[in-house]
């Protein structure tokens, strides 16, 4: 058996701990809250 293992980009506010696919909600959070996002690489098993 193999295990499959998929990655995706995503960004993360780590302040606020929320996590976002879209880089368009990212920034939205950006502009209203003044927090960093980071884009963060996420691994699924």
């Amino acid at each position: 058996m193999h295990n499959l293992c998929m990655s995706d980009l995503i960004w993360k506010c780590f302040r606020c701990n929320l996590s976002f696919k879209d880089d368009n909600l990212a920034g939205i959070h950006k502009k209203i809250s003044n927090h960093s996002v980071t884009k963060v690489k996420t691994v699924v098993a």
